[in-house]
């Protein structure tokens, strides 16, 4: 039988019941103020509550818990949620996140984090896209806050924030100023010399595919911060190696360890061989044709491509194969051999397949030790996934789309193997699987969490009610998607 619910800690009760109270009071005072058309004022309830905690002995984990409850719930009023970041955001508070507000919030958002903030490590901005008009606060806030390790500002970036970065944050090592902004070689120079250049790891800029930063700004990045591991969503960093490589320091290395890069050329792919020897994490979309092979003495973990030939694949995982624990293979050209990707790969955990030309699978070897599979838009034959399928015991997350096993061929298979691992079950569409189907993925898979896609399955409302009743008498953890 599928996993029980578990009995919420006395520390999870707890908490919620301390968010509960603090945002019942937060919001009856506001209705009050709404009732008789007057602006709230929370200075005195700010002190009564603080005192309370303080009273109570509340430590900085209690805070920063207390924060992330409220600050993350959607069905609260940006109102209440902002009085209780007001209230609770103090220097022991080491995390933050602000989630999303309304444009209203915005400047009196950044005041209270430059002014009550100054113990911040970690500050996710995501919530808050600072334009020019508040961009003053943002810099109080770099200013204010000196021991940032990390920073996530995404899609509001300029050359002075990145100036004020360079200047006031020396501890950052993950900074993320990605998406659409005004990044220009002139912030980027602020940042490539600035006090943070030695510690800076992680910088992630620019736009998932697009060169709106130009891949001479970004080798400025790299020949200028010494210990950089990622470029985040920047998906032409083979250029930059390439232009440092022949325009400044033939004899260039750098320490990356994850890289994306576009329409990869055979130059492009020796400068990244070249100058990458802690290279594990690779995302190549549209590499040309017949490049991949110069990958044969890079170990890589974890391998990403787009638009690709199948054949060239299986030939380089004959090389590097056994150092794989993470394929994504999206579009490929050609028949995919899985069996053959078994051979090479014997130490895979995860294979993600999307859109591919074609899926086969003979023999009796597949991946030992695969525990995720993710197969969507990809032509497999009924009797190949059925044979590597049942040679999978060990998966925990299972993604297909489209899934023909009759009811008597797929409680079969659960039978005769055993899926005591398995977790995740997504299947978008089963046209023969009925409730019979779920109750024995339900009794024999221990560890079954979440089940899915249910809307495309062979599946009565009375099957709906009975499932309903079924997990709800059990106190079945299992979730189950599009009921």
């Amino acid at each position: 039988m599928s996993k029980k619910l578990p009995v919420r800690s006395l520390g999870e009760l707890a908490l919620a019941e301390l968010a509960h109270s603090i945002v019942s009071v937060v919001g009856n005072m506001l209705q009050t103020t709404y009732t008789f058309g007057v602006e709230p004022d929370f200075t005195l309830l700010q002190v009564e509550i603080n005192s309370y905690l303080e009273t109570m002995g509340c430590i900085t984990v209690i805070y920063e818990d207390l924060l992330r409850v409220i600050l993350s719930s959607d069905s609260l009023e940006a109102a209440i949620r902002f009085c209780c970041l007001q209230m609770l955001l103090n220097e022991g508070v080491t995390t933050l996140n602000t989630e999303i507000f309304p444009f209203a919030y915005y400047e009196r958002i950044l005041q209270v984090i430059a002014a009550q903030g100054r113990g911040l490590r970690q500050l996710n901005m995501k919530g808050v896209w600072v334009r020019e008009e508040y961009m003053c606060f943002m810099f109080e806030i770099i200013k204010a806050l000196p021991n940032l390790t990390k920073l996530t500002i995404p899609h509001v970036a300029n050359d002075n924030l990145l100036k004020h970065i360079g200047d006031y944050l020396k501890n950052v090592r993950q900074l993320d100023v990605s998406g659409e902004t005004d990044i220009t070689e002139i912030g980027i120079e602020y940042l490539s010399y600035g006090e943070s250049k030695n510690m800076l790891t992680m910088v992630d800029i620019g736009s998932l595919g697009e060169e709106n930063i130009c891949h001479t700004d970004v080798a400025l990045l790299l020949a200028n911060l010494p210990n950089l591991a990622s470029l985040g969503s920047y998906s032409f960093v083979g250029r930059s190696l390439h232009h440092i490589r022949e325009q400044k320091d033939p004899a260039f290395k750098c320490k990356l360890v994850y890289l994306h890069d576009t329409d990869t050329k055979a130059k492009i792919m020796d400068a990244i061989v070249g100058t990458c020897p802690n290279l594990q994490d690779l995302y190549l979309d549209r590499p040309e044709s017949g490049i991949l092979q110069k990958l044969n003495d890079v170990r890589l973990r974890r391998l990403k491509l787009y638009k690709f030939n199948c054949s060239e694949l299986i030939a380089l995982t004959n090389s590097i194969g056994n150092f794989l624990r993470h394929i994504t293979l999206i579009k490929g050209r050609g028949t995919m051999e899985i069996h053959a990707l078994a051979r090479s790969c014997p130490t895979l955990i995860d294979l993600d397949l999307y859109m591919m030309d074609s899926l086969t699978f003979s023999g009796d070897r597949a991946f030992t030790d695969l525990q995720g599979l993710e197969i969507l838009s990809s032509p497999f034959s009924h009797p190949g996934l059925h044979s590597f399928l049942s040679q999978s015991t060990r998966l925990k997350r299972i993604a297909i789309d489209c899934v023909m096993f009759t009811e008597e061929e797929f409680s079969t298979l659960l039978i005769e193997k055993d899926f005591y691992q398995l977790e995740d079950v997504w299947f978008t569409t089963a046209p023969n699987l009925t409730m019979a189907s779920i109750e024995m993925l339900m009794d024999r898979c221990p560890e079954l969490q979440s089940l899915g896609q249910l809307s495309g399955w062979s599946l009565t409302p009375d099957d709906v009610t009975l499932l309903r009743a079924i997990i709800k008498s059990c106190n079945s953890a299992l979730i189950v998607q599009s009921l």
